[in-house]
């Protein structure tokens, strides 16, 4: 197990951890949270022994293997299935092995390599390798790509399989969701839970850690707290805690306020010297609990639009491309007032291409985005922060607004998304990636928007500013156009789903959890038909195991099948019963008052019939469900 004892570090001369402790046992999946800056990264390039320690120690079994997403792209020549399955290191080494014993000629080596290979279970390896590219939101042909030939993001996507395919008993995870889309979010969770190793993970999505962990690790005032459970397990015992506290702050107010005040009314009298002295030194003892400040550091709002024209947009014929690729055909959509839309779609469908021709960023090739007239949209962009003037101060990009307010008002209005007085001044280089996108969010408010369109706002943002930002779009009387990976943010806003598909954008008839369940279901049916064989296994074979395989799981739904009529029977019998007791109970002498008995007999037999008919009913379609799954299986 990893085991952090009495562990201090610093970035720079900021302490980060003084005595922390923190124990990570084999297979355990713990998610680390805290406000950006308390040191989670460099807790985990202190692990990685990248990063000193000023005291303590970090314990780590010497078999251990730990594996994470490398910082840059090496072997760019590689196309992207070898630079994933060349993360696992023992396949590496094994291919490696068999590449140089055939260049070599050398058929003894090259057995002893082949052999290596199979100890391993090397043949497996590619087909995992796909696996996780499909899951990821990559297809056949992006197999035999060169790495260079990928974007920023899909090349994130490639390191994290990369990491993935590590044969690794800990697992250190830096905000693994970002430039995911959550399709594939939800994709991984699933990975995640089936991992056999342990995992440490730094993620602000709190939906994505209710699925994956069993455990939080909290950097607060530079220890680490540990709390069992996902994270909303975490945050009620926080809250209990908090509460807790903020009572022991009350009382001990009160104490500290009754000392001071014995102190000052007798200090001077010299038959009360000896106690007041006393009450001195016990004030100067007691540990003052610190006050429960409000978990968020900041709360905003969005400013009530004057008006909201209905409706606000109307999409006809909508067409584009760029080159031969078509990627939307005939789009159309109606926007109105107050609606409040999640659009969805894996990564390349078209959401941003959509978006930016709703803006008008982007002209459609073929029909027309119509906006009506007191529209005022507010638009965050994936990459919104790049749009800042970084060598300009918070309140400089403010004042430059239209009808921009004064110099106070501007430091008040920005107080609001967490900028001190001197942060105001300072110029936004320095700044960290959640801190520019909250000043990103902060400018979009100050336009007082009727339409706020959102894409990926929460890529630098840590969780107390998705919360606020959570809070402030469902305040907001506006209309709402949301893309995020967020699935906790996009359930708790959107009210109806726009699906991104094959150059068509329909309403999603469902909620996200049903969608979510239909694309994991299409990247599984993608997996299974991409499986490939052990080599030197014939077809013949194959069927034979195929053949076996069908045997055991027919064999399984025999049981089932005996049971479900032997349910028949008994369910035709309770019903011949039941409706008896029914005929008995419409004879109008058995409510006479001598058939008092006879009639409370009645009933009690109706309701046993009733019940054993139900539970006959309930444990029929549970045997059915229990058949449908294994039938499944003989259909893969």
């Amino acid at each position: 197990m990893l085991t952090l004892q009495n562990l201090s570090i610093r970035a720079g001369v900021k302490p980060l951890l003084d005595s922390a402790s923190l124990t990570v046992h084999p297979g355990q999946k713990i998610g680390l949270i805290g406000q950006n800056g308390v040191g989670k990264t460099t807790l985990f390039k202190t692990i990685l022994n990248e990063v000193p320690i000023e005291s303590g120690s970090v314990g780590i079994p010497h078999n251990w293997l730990i594996g994470c997403v490398e910082q840059e792209v090496a072997a760019k020549e590689l196309n992207s299935l070898e630079y994933v399955t060349y993360g696992d290191s023992l396949y590496a080494e094994s291919t490696d092995n068999v590449k140089q014993a055939e260049s070599l000629g050398d058929n003894e080596a090259l057995v002893s390599a082949y052999d290596a290979l199979d100890k391993i279970s090397g043949y497996l390896v590619p087909n995992k390798a796909k696996q996780l590219l499909y899951g990821l939101g990559f297809t056949d042909s992006d197999f035999d790509k060169n790495l260079s030939a990928f974007s920023g993001g899909w090349q994130v996507r490639l390191k994290l399989a990369r990491a993935l395919m590590q044969r690794a008993d800990l697992l250190l995870l830096d905000e693994p969701t970002n430039h995911l889309d959550i399709e594939a979010v939800a994709w991984l969770e699933q990975w995640l839970k089936s991992y056999e190793g342990a995992v440490l993970i730094i993620s602000h999505d709190r939906d994505f850690l209710d699925q994956v962990v069993q455990g939080i690790a909290h950097i607060h005032n530079q220890k680490i707290t540990f709390y069992s459970g996902n994270f909303a397990a975490f945050e009620r015992q926080r809250n209990e805690q908090l509460m807790q506290q903020q009572a022991l702050h009350d009382k001990q107010k009160q104490q500290m306020q009754h000392l001071k005040s014995f102190i000052e009314r007798f200090k001077a009298k010299a038959s009360k010297a000896k106690q007041a002295q006393s009450r001195v030194k016990a004030l100067e003892r007691m540990e003052e609990v610190a006050a429960v400040q409000a978990m968020n550091p900041f709360t905003f709002k969005f400013l009530s639009p004057d008006h909201q024209p209905d409706p606000m947009m109307n999409i006809n014929d909508l067409s584009f491309s760029y080159g031969d690729k078509a990627i939307l055909k005939s789009v159309d959509l109606v926007l109105r007032a107050g609606d409040r839309i999640g659009l969805v779609g894996v990564n390349g469908s078209g959401k941003t291409t959509l978006l930016k021709q709703l803006v008008g960023e982007l002209k459609p090739q073929s029909g027309k985005v119509i906006v009506s007239k007191g529209v005022k949209i507010g638009y965050f962009a994936q990459h919104q922060i790049d749009s800042l003037h970084f060598d300009q101060s918070p309140l400089q990009h403010l004042l430059t607004q239209e009808n921009s307010p004064s110099d106070q008002e501007s430091r008040d209005f920005l107080g609001q998304f967490g900028f001190s007085n001197t942060q105001c001044l300072e110029s936004i280089k320095t700044f960290s990636g959640g801190e520019k996108a909250r000043l990103a969010l902060a400018l979009i408010v100050y336009q007082k928007p009727n339409l706020i369109i959102l894409d990926e706002p929460t890529n630098h943002l840590d969780m107390e500013t998705r919360d606020a930002l959570d809070m402030a779009i469902q305040e907001f009387a506006g209309a709402v156009i949301l893309v995020t990976h967020d699935k906790h943010l996009l359930a708790s806003i959107s009210d109806q789903f726009w699906w991104v598909h094959k150059g068509k954008v329909s309403l999603y008839h469902g909620d996200l959890d049903g969608y979510l369940q239909e694309q994991l279901k299409a990247i599984k049916q993608a997996q299974s038909e991409n499986k490939t064989t052990r080599p030197g296994q014939s077809k013949k074979e194959l069927r034979q195991q195929n053949a076996q395989q069908r045997k055991i799981l027919e064999n399984q739904i025999k049981p089932y099948q005996k049971e479900i009529k032997q349910l028949d029977k008994k369910m035709e019998t309770l019903q011949k019963d039941l409706s008896n007791y029914h005929t008995m109970m419409e004879d109008e002498s058995l409510y006479d008052t001598a058939s008092k008995e006879k009639l409370s007999e009645c009933l009690k037999l109706q309701a046993i019939c009733s019940q054993q008919l139900e539970a006959a009913e309930m444990r029929w379609l549970e045997l059915e469900e229990l058949i449908e799954e294994v039938k499944k299986e003989l259909e893969e």
